[in-house]
């Protein structure tokens, strides 16, 4: 497996951009069938939520994959990720079990040849051509996949614990006090249950065994599993909710970032992740493409307006440090401020 050096991933990244975007177009072009409140909700994720696909699209160009399968893979399983999201949220809808049913779309994705079931038969709207087209897309990409079942495992275990993160966050009474049961009976990491949580939140790990899956070498998952979960995973979302803090109090959404007792504490916590992620990254195999991830997500969400907005400029520079990381944190500036972000 060929190692790339930051630039080539950077360079890689940034072409392949346009490819991302055309994915979401024609996923655009098929929700834009549906009928409201479900066609709104559809729209508005593939809208506002474009950049998830555009970040995860990276792994489309881990060393000795297969990029045109693994993008459009990346694009499908991330938007069935913010739909249902918007799902669970925005449509006054508040009973677990029709979320844990919407999920199992999800799981079905990450498992070719299971049958697509009804997921919406909990839910108080119905449509039968973008969610089920959607986990078709992904099941036919993965079919092609010559080592999926070698890592498969892995990704169903990381799937289950998104899907049950999903389910009880949007619980409206009492999410927060069923997320501290839940992570107090599933880890004994030392970390905070709202720690714990958000890194179940991403979907990084799972687009990194997408990349192997295609990939003509065969790599150890366990160093990966640890490294990514909940570490990466969580330095991902931690991130994501720090940026959005201000935006959630605002429509009172569940924001973990808000359970650190003090800002110190948080900036604490996010320090600790950024730095035990770099050094997990160095250890793995081709370290230099999971660092860059690693920079990169500090790049991209300490880039955002809503950094400056929110005055949240001394925790990201933090972050980020002197090197390489504040290189990348420039170049992601510069690079929203041309629109190519």
């Amino acid at each position: 497996m060929d190692c790339l050096s930051p630039r080539v991933v950077l360079r890689r990244f940034i072409s392949a951009i346009p490819f991302v975007k055309e994915e979401l177009q024609s996923w655009t072009s098929l929700a834009g069938q549906l009928t409201d409140p479900l066609r709104s909700q559809a729209l508005a994720s593939l809208e506002h939520k474009a950049f998830h696909c555009v970040g995860g699209s990276v792994y489309a160009h881990y060393p000795g994959t297969d990029a045109e399968k693994v993008l459009p893979l990346i694009v499908a399983l991330q938007t069935i990720s913010d739909y249902l999201d918007n799902l669970c949220d925005r449509l006054q809808v508040d009973e677990p079990d029709a979320f844990r049913c919407l999920h199992l779309s999800f799981c079905d994705a990450l498992s070719p040849g299971n049958p697509l079931q009804d997921y919406y038969a909990l839910y108080p709207y119905q449509e039968t051509v973008y969610l089920p087209r959607l986990v078709q897309t992904c099941q036919n990409l993965l079919s092609q996949a010559p080592n999926y079942l070698r890592y498969q495992p892995f990704v169903l275990q990381l799937a289950q614990k998104y899907c049950e993160l999903q389910v009880l966050k949007h619980v409206p009474e009492g999410a927060d006090q069923l997320l501290q049961d839940w992570a107090e009976r599933n880890t004994d990491s030392g970390l905070e249950w709202y720690e714990w949580a958000a890194a179940c939140g991403s979907t990084l790990g799972i687009f990194l065994f997408f990349a192997l899956s295609f990939a003509s070498s065969h790599v150890n998952p366990e160093p990966l599993l640890q490294a990514y979960f909940p570490w990466i995973q969580g330095l991902h979302i931690l991130l994501d909710y720090l940026i959005d803090l201000e935006e959630d109090e605002m429509f009172g959404d569940l924001n973990f970032v808000s359970y650190f007792p003090t800002e110190a504490a948080g900036e604490r916590s996010l320090n600790k992740f950024a730095q035990k992620s770099r050094r997990l990254a160095a250890c793995l195999p081709q370290a230099g493409f999971h660092q860059t991830v690693v920079d990169g997500l500090i790049a991209l969400y300490g880039s955002d307006p809503k950094v400056r907005r929110q005055g949240l400029q001394e925790t990201i520079g933090l972050m980020a440090g002197k090197g390489r990381g504040l290189a990348w944190l420039r170049l992601c500036s510069a690079l929203r401020r041309f629109g190519v972000i």
